[in-house]
């Protein structure tokens, strides 16, 4: 489906951990189209990542920013929250683009999505990984990863008002089963996604999934290269298709 120029285009980016860096190449291919997020959905590191454009930076800001920073570091919430006042504005008000983060309310396992107050713990609790991170308290909840709930917000980027939706799928469960031969669109494929992460990438208009080479896991400027190069690599082409 070609992106008509009078909708209003929405990106959903979704959680990935150092994979998310996949989406600064997404965002350099949409540029290069001349395609204009007006909403703009993140969970988990898709949070991080579209804080960063939401905010108005290009991908070669991105691309700075993620070459400024051990990503592993992030994993604790403190160093998380830092990283996020150091480079993002202080509150969703301040954003260029509306902006959503989604994280998980651990008590009763549901989707929240985070569209006003402070920046910084929105974000930490879209990217309080399970096991790795304890629940961050927001506004009365106890919130952990969005990817638990809703690993790509597709379907959170069209009730923000996107009326064509492009979602960067860099889920690394969702790369795993592709490998082995078993994509979302498989006639088994409910046997091994979880029911929200095929509603969301059916919620589609154009579905991105970067093939990621496992040198990109090791950090360091040669990696951030690879992961973007690879995110171009995929939004070209189903951009093209």
């Amino acid at each position: 489906m070609p992106v008509n120029a009078s909708l209003a285009v929405g990106l959903a980016l979704s959680g990935g951990s150092v994979r998310g860096i996949a989406h600064i190449g997404v965002i350099k291919a949409l540029e290069d189209s001349g395609i204009a997020p007006a909403v703009i959905v993140g969970t988990s590191v898709g949070s991080l990542i579209g804080a960063g454009v939401a905010s108005g930076m290009s991908w070669r800001e991105l691309k700075r920013m993620a070459e400024a920073v051990f990503w592993p570091s992030l994993l604790h919430g403190g160093r998380l929250e830092r990283f996020c006042r150091q480079y993002f504005p202080p509150s969703f008000a301040d954003l260029r683009l509306p902006f959503a983060a989604v994280a998980t309310d651990v008590r009763w396992k549901r989707t929240v999505v985070l569209r006003t107050g402070p920046l910084a713990p929105a974000i930490s609790a879209s990217c309080a990984m399970r096991v790795v991170r304890r629940a961050v308290p927001l506004d009365g909840e106890r919130l952990k990863d969005g990817g638990i709930t809703c690993v790509l917000p597709t379907l959170e980027c069209r009730s923000l008002g996107a009326e064509f939706v492009i979602g960067s799928d860099v889920w690394e469960f969702g790369a795993f089963f592709r490998d082995l031969g078993l994509p979302h669109s498989h006639r088994h494929a409910r046997r091994v996604y979880p029911s929200h992460y095929l509603k969301s990438v059916h919620g589609a208009d154009v579905l991105v999934q970067p093939n990621i080479p496992m040198q990109a896991y090791v950090p360091g400027g040669v990696s951030v290269e690879k992961l973007i190069a690879a995110g171009e690599r995929a939004a070209h082409q189903a951009l093209s298709q």
